[in-house]
């Protein structure tokens, strides 16, 4: 692809986020996007990038999150939602927003990025190991809106901090 821009994405790019998730196999209401990206920009260390054609017509999407783990010092970046417009597929557009992602990473003070792809995306798969991610586990989910969990028990309160003088 000749040029690209790479933005954050806004509620104008509803439209094309909507087609984009939906060619990932999540496919979107239109109406539902602005919500999710306000509830998004409103997480501190999250943030959803579009890369946009010289035509203006948004071309890749990715997500991406800061998170704080008790294993380390430094906040994780954790991408999820990548995605390219299928006509836009090798052309550099995936690489060009994953490295801009990584970017963004390394400036709100990440060491390390992660992501989770599902094991029928091989292509993908060779994509991220081509571009210097290695397979480092595997991800677990369970739906807990389907689940069978026992949402009737009560859990005890949170026990108050607990701080001798030093």
């Amino acid at each position: 692809m000749d040029s690209i821009t790479i933005r954050s994405a806004d509620a104008g790019d509803a439209a094309a986020l909507s087609l984009l998730l939906g060619q990932l196999g999540y496919p979107s209401d239109v109406r539902d996007i602005p919500a999710r990206l306000e509830k998004l920009y409103a997480r501190p260390g999250s943030t959803v990038l579009v890369a946009e054609a010289a035509d203006g017509e948004v071309v890749a999407a990715v997500t991406v999150h800061l998170f704080q783990a008790l294993h380390t010092n430094e906040p994780t970046a954790w991408l999820t939602a990548v995605v390219v417009e299928e006509n836009a597929r090798g052309q550099g557009v995936g690489a060009a927003i994953v490295e801009y992602a990584e970017r963004w990473a390394i400036q709100h003070g990440a060491h390390k990025i992660s992501l989770t792809s599902a094991t029928r995306r091989q292509r993908a798969h060779q994509f991220y190991k081509d571009h210097g991610y290695e397979q480092t586990g595997v991800r677990l989910a369970k739906d807990l809106a389907t689940a069978s969990v026992d949402t009737t028990a009560t859990m005890a309160p949170e026990p108050a901090a607990k701080f001798l003088p030093g």
